[in-house]
């Protein structure tokens, strides 16, 4: 490979996300590639704001900042960071680099040396470096990890000393740590195929969700999509791809037909259930039928309501919770109290939706206590539904921060039911992803906005935040609550059509001769 090419963190964000994403930039057509808008990019990576990460860092750090003026050269980027280094400050947003590695991590703090052990020095003397990202939610993805374990080689090559651990640090504030060690080897093996990617090896077609978040997602699908790879059979993942090809299975089509007896033979690390589900996928894929697994089960109660929220993980703030209250016997509805936040938006179908929508952290807080003690006073038999794990985690965060009874956070918890997890368990469907605008879509149900998603919805909060004409202002506000509206509507039609789907009997599989 040229040392010309720069090895950066970016790369290792890219090649999690979509194995081609790097060869693609490099080498495709750039006229093909689609314009991701910076703030998108930014909730892909899962990250937050300039200002927000040094709040976060500033409440228990104190650090020095690069001037912003040198990242327009990172030579005298990393040369400023080199100089605080031998001063022993704190750092945000050093630029690290060795020949052609280059680093940013969010933070470098200054460790002493003895922790490590005693009459250990680094080039610095008595103390040493050690890494931070910081990360919306903070999940110790794969593609953070490896970034925090890239920064600190860097960091051993600089110092003479390879940092014991790495850190990453959530909206909250919280931290978590991994041992660099336990993930060296598997780096030195990413880092090999990033360095053949940038030589112009072509990875083999493959399709997963984080395509999705590349600007080439189109034709990540299309290739797939042309060659049939058994990577479109939804959550095989690479390794099982390579299992595969090794006996001669590169098709959805070649999945399908093949015996299941003799594949079980031929991947005796596979686990049955795992084999049987992809099987039936790739069946499900050929056959363009769905299939049903088992008759999903729904409490018959008063009230249905469907849960949604949307949120700015950037700004690290939940700007917006709907919900769609089917009244399912005629029961009163609450009384919604005078100078509510609450909105009512009446009747678009079946149920009526409300929201309660914020234009800052202040109104977060006002929302949810809102809404807390709308649950509370919520009576009679009823169940919340939503999709996905996400309105869950985000109850807990919320609680968390501003704080709510155990009873009603076990009333929520208590009253709860995933959609996915009920379809995942209970149909085989014939598309690639699972996400509630896969399922929907699928089934006929079509969002008002062509640009719906939940990462476009906060662009447009962005925008709705920035601009002054009142007009314009309105329009985007009701965009954002349409979109929300229309979610719990999918989430409604999905968990309809599921509640109307059973195994088909012996009898309803052949087909009887007639009469």
């Amino acid at each position: 490979m040229s040392l010309k090419q720069k090895i950066t963190g970016e790369l290792f964000y890219k090649f999690f996300q979509c194995p081609h994403w790097i060869w693609y930039d490099l080498y495709e057509d750039q006229a093909k590639k689609t314009t991701i808008p910076p703030l998108m990019q930014m909730i892909f990576a899962d990250g937050l704001r300039h200002d927000n990460k040094k709040e976060i860092i500033s409440s228990g750090k104190q650090f020095k900042e690069i001037d912003p003026a040198l990242y327009k050269d990172l030579d005298e980027a990393f040369y400023a960071t080199l100089e605080l280094m031998k001063q022993g400050e704190n750092i945000y947003r050093g630029v690290l680099m060795n020949e052609h590695w280059v680093g940013m991590p969010d933070l470098l703090e200054r460790r002493p040396t003895a922790e490590l052990g005693r009459g250990i020095k680094s080039n610095f003397g008595d103390y040493y470096y050690v890494v931070y990202d910081i990360k919306s939610h903070g999940y110790l993805r794969d593609e953070f990890k490896f970034q925090l374990v890239f920064y600190s080689l860097i960091l051993e090559r600089i110092q003479g000393i390879r940092p014991k651990q790495a850190y990453l640090i959530n909206a909250q504030g919280e931290e978590l740590s991994f041992v660099v060690d336990d993930f060296v080897q598997q780096f030195d093996l990413n880092i090999s195929q990033i360095q053949k990617i940038l030589d112009g090896e072509k990875p083999a077609p493959f399709l997963k969700s984080g395509c999705k978040r590349s600007p080439w997602y189109s034709i990540c699908l299309d290739e797939a999509q042309s060659c049939r790879d058994v990577s479109l059979i939804y959550r095989l993942n690479q390794m099982d791809q390579r299992q595969l090809y090794d006996i001669g299975i590169k098709t959805v089509d070649d999945f399908a037909a093949a015996d299941l007896e003799v594949l079980r033979a031929q991947l005796e690390s596979w686990p049955y259930d795992k084999l049987m589900r992809f099987h039936a996928q790739a069946q499900a894929l050929v056959k363009n039928e769905f299939q049903v697994l088992k008759k999903s089960e729904f409490a018959e109660v008063d009230t249905e309501i469907y849960f949604d929220i949307e949120a700015d993980p950037t700004q690290d703030i939940d700007y917006l919770l709907g919900l769609l209250i089917v009244d399912k016997k005629g029961q009163k509805e609450i009384e919604t109290p005078k100078g509510s936040r609450l909105n009512v938006k009446g009747n678009f179908g079946t149920g009526t939706y409300k929201y309660w929508f914020a234009d800052n952290k202040l109104g977060e807080g006002e929302n949810w206590r809102e809404f807390t003690d709308w649950l509370e006073k919520l009576t009679g038999s009823f169940v919340i539904y939503h999709y996905a794990t996400y309105e869950r985690q985000v109850f807990d965060r919320l609680a968390m921060r501003y704080g709510t009874s155990g009873e009603i956070t076990k009333k929520f918890h208590d009253h709860t039911v995933d959609i996915l997890r009920l379809v995942t368990d209970a149909v085989i469907l014939p598309t690639y992803f699972y996400g509630l605008k896969d399922v929907a879509s699928h089934l006929g149900f079509k969002w008002r906005a062509a640009d719906a998603g939940s990462a476009e919805s906060v662009v447009w909060y962005d925008d709705y935040l920035k601009i002054g004409n009142a007009e314009q202002k309105a329009k985007l506000r009701q965009k954002i609550v349409d979109y929300n509206e229309d979610d719990v509507r999918a989430t409604m039609l999905v968990k309809e059509w599921l509640a109307g789907q059973k195994p088909k009997t012996t009898r309803e599989q052949v087909e009887l001769p007639e009469d």
